[in-house]
């Protein structure tokens, strides 16, 4: 869809892009975002379609886990809501897939 803004995407059609890339080895694209603060080392911001990605679940149970506080055993890691949108640290993302696992 063109908005006449530049192209657009789905969240679903992200999602699957990230997914495709992670299954496959490929890089993902991670460029810094004006007006998102920077973050130290080799950390990067992840939106809901990149959390998605890497913890593998469909985006709709992330937002799912976040307005009932779930998983239960280990709740999922609190957004930073910037620009009006939630993103994650990757680390903190990292930090909770092997908290879980």
């Amino acid at each position: 869809m063109n908005t006449g803004f530049g192209e657009s995407i789905s969240l679903a059609m992200h999602y699957e892009s990230l997914t495709d890339a992670l299954i496959e080895g490929r890089a993902i694209p991670a460029g810094r975002l004006f007006g998102l603060p920077d973050l130290e080392g080799d950390d990067i911001w992840v939106d809901i379609a990149g959390a998605a990605a890497l913890v593998r679940v469909n985006p709709k149970a992330i937002t799912g886990w976040l307005t009932r506080g779930g998983p239960k055993r280990k709740p999922f890691p609190t957004p930073y809501r910037l620009l009006y949108r939630l993103y994650w640290r990757k680390h903190d993302i990292d930090r909770w897939l092997q908290i879980r696992t």
